[in-house]
């Protein structure tokens, strides 16, 4: 069943994670946050990074909650697609990239934004287009278009939007062309081990769901931070 995304924010209290007041950046860094600006940025750039408290355009209830649940019951924590496949019925935003249609389960999402502007980063992959100083927390922008189509160039320009989201440590924000709508999916509309139907272009996708017969991907946000976390 499709919602909007008004009524979904309507019917919600939302929380936003951050950093604690009077904590410097460097400070609040988490393991891999320091290895990828360690990697990338160098950490005396790191306080050169202006750090952002941009217009939210669109608020998500606290990420990452399965998995914090899971963290709280379980000695080793039970992956995000695991917990997801428990589920009755999984909440996910629809949104697009270039012209297909993709989807993110709502528990990985903090917030969407409008372009902002980004530090580059010459020695980050490619599919990687900056860096941001969100309200404290480093935050790797992420050409989804580069990752999960075939168009050879990458954009990002006034029109895009981001969707910042929780990859296990890091924070990453997903660059994509708009939202499209909110879904309640059964699990008898998903398929959570697509390699067979979509061959190498399901490395970042947890599976494919039917939506009204049309079938999309499912982004998982911390399959693309280990691609970049490998480099």
């Amino acid at each position: 069943m499709a919602i909007t995304p008004e009524e979904y924010f309507a019917s919600q209290s939302f929380c936003i994670p951050g950093v604690a007041p009077g904590a410097t950046v460097e400070a609040a860094l988490n393991e891999a946050e320091r290895a990828f600006i360690e990697k990338y940025l160098g950490l005396d750039a790191l306080n050169t990074l202006p750090s952002l408290t941009p217009e939210t355009q669109i608020d998500f209830e606290g990420s990452a909650s399965l998995a914090q649940e899971a963290e709280k019951r379980e000695a080793i924590p039970v992956p995000v697609k695991n917990l997801l496949q428990a589920q009755a019925h999984v909440q996910m935003v629809s949104f697009y990239v270039r012209s297909q249609l993709f989807l993110l389960p709502v528990a990985l999402i903090h917030e969407v934004l409008r372009h902002m502007p980004l530090v580059k980063l010459p020695l980050a992959p490619s599919f990687v287009a900056g860096v941001i100083n969100l309200r404290g927390r480093v935050t790797p922008l992420v050409h989804l278009d580069s990752l999960l189509t075939l168009e050879a160039g990458r954009r990002y320009g006034k029109n895009s939007f981001i969707v910042i989201c929780d990859a296990g440590q890091l924070q990453l924000g997903l660059i994509i062309d708009k939202v499209h709508s909110m879904y309640q999916v059964a699990q008898n509309k998903i398929i959570w081990n697509a390699e067979a139907q979509l061959g190498e272009s399901a490395e970042f996708l947890y599976g494919i769901a039917d939506i009204n017969e049309k079938i999309c991907g499912i982004v998982a946000p911390e399959l693309v931070a280990r691609k970049l976390q490998a480099g």
